[in-house]
């Protein structure tokens, strides 16, 4: 756990191999800051840093770098930021061999910060790694964790954050704490001081494309077609594919039938969540469903779902007009619906 990690690093336990990995840049930078500190104990990050690219990296030179004495201090480091994918497996063997047998003086830590989807040289370092060290996955925090983390940078930089706007904000740019952390300093630099609010956040924080999909769906459920049509737009010029629109509008609409289901068998969303494979920071997307899907029969919330996935394969297989087939399949979802607002 992660929690278990930040204690291993601020104490004055220390392994000779790190991996940092996993879909959170901002903490794979922050805790690699903290070992390379530790590890160097004060010393010359001139003379005991050396740092490397997985790109440009050339094995011997990493190698003497790992077996190099320090100078004036306990120990060295030696950092290297790898995509697994991009070494041949005889070259990721040699360097599992180099990272798995470092001297006592030598920190070595390694971040991949795009876990590759194959598995076979990723497992491998990892294995190495594990052997020789520390191995430790840093990917989504828990929602309470990372409302809480978004308080307490807008305190430090003299603003108050309710955990209602926080909540606002991880709508607005989803869970990535590097994002949030960029876009919470711009926002505390427009708020200058005072309470920040909802009509700051959307005046200011720029929102992720998938943010805008969900706004999407939102108008949908609400019935406000001319909203819905005005976010077409709005992806449409920002050249958004319609296939991922409408994969992350299926997405969203998957929950809303499991948010269905779980409040038919009057099961809470804190278990619900769990049993249907939600992570634990998501589990606010069953409770969305439960709460929206109030207004929707099984029949209906079934056939928005069919019409969704005839869309999608409409836009796979057609060489037609992408566009006019998802504001066709929104029409379609607002009269299977029979909610809709002018």
């Amino acid at each position: 756990m992660e929690s278990d990690f930040a204690k291993h690093v601020k104490s004055s336990e220390q392994h000779n191999v790190y991996l940092l990995y996993g879909g959170q840049a901002y903490l794979i930078a922050l805790y690699e800051k903290m070992i390379v500190k530790k590890a160097l104990g004060g010393a010359d990050e001139a003379f005991n840093l050396r740092r490397f690219d997985g790109d440009t990296l050339d094995l011997q030179t990493f190698y003497d770098a790992v077996e190099s004495v320090p100078l004036m201090a306990a120990g060295c480091c030696v950092t290297l930021s790898l995509d697994p994918e991009k070494l041949d497996m005889s070259r990721m063997k040699e360097l599992c061999a180099v990272i798995g047998d470092p001297p006592q003086t030598t920190v070595i830590v390694v971040t991949v910060k795009e876990p590759p989807a194959r598995r076979e040289k990723m497992n491998l370092l990892i294995k190495a790694c594990d052997k020789a060290g520390c191995v430790v996955e840093l990917g989504s925090r828990r929602g309470a964790d990372t409302l809480r983390f978004l308080r307490d940078r807008a305190q430090k930089n003299g603003c108050t954050l309710e955990s209602g706007e926080a909540s606002y904000m991880v709508e607005r740019c989803t869970d990535d704490l590097q994002l949030l952390a960029t876009e919470l300093d711009k926002l505390c630099a427009y708020a200058s001081g005072r309470k920040i609010t909802r009509a700051d956040i959307d005046a200011v924080v720029t929102v992720v494309l998938q943010a805008r999909i969900f706004d999407l769906s939102k108008a949908i459920l609400r019935g406000n077609f001319p909203k819905a049509m005005e976010l077409i737009s709005q992806l449409d010029d920002l050249r958004e594919p319609a296939a991922r629109t409408l994969s992350i509008l299926s997405g969203a609409f998957v929950d809303l039938y499991r948010g269905f289901a779980a409040r038919q068998a009057n099961v809470p969303a804190g278990r619900a969540a769990p049993e249907l494979g939600y992570a634990k920071n998501r589990e606010f997307a069953i409770k969305n469903g439960m709460s929206d899907s109030g207004a929707y029969t099984a029949g209906q919330l079934g056939a928005m779902l069919e019409a969704l996935a005839e869309a999608d394969l409409r836009v796979k297989s057609s060489g037609g007009d992408d566009r006019v087939v998802l504001e066709e399949t929104v029409a379609k979802l607002f009269l299977i619906g029979g909610r809709q607002k002018c």
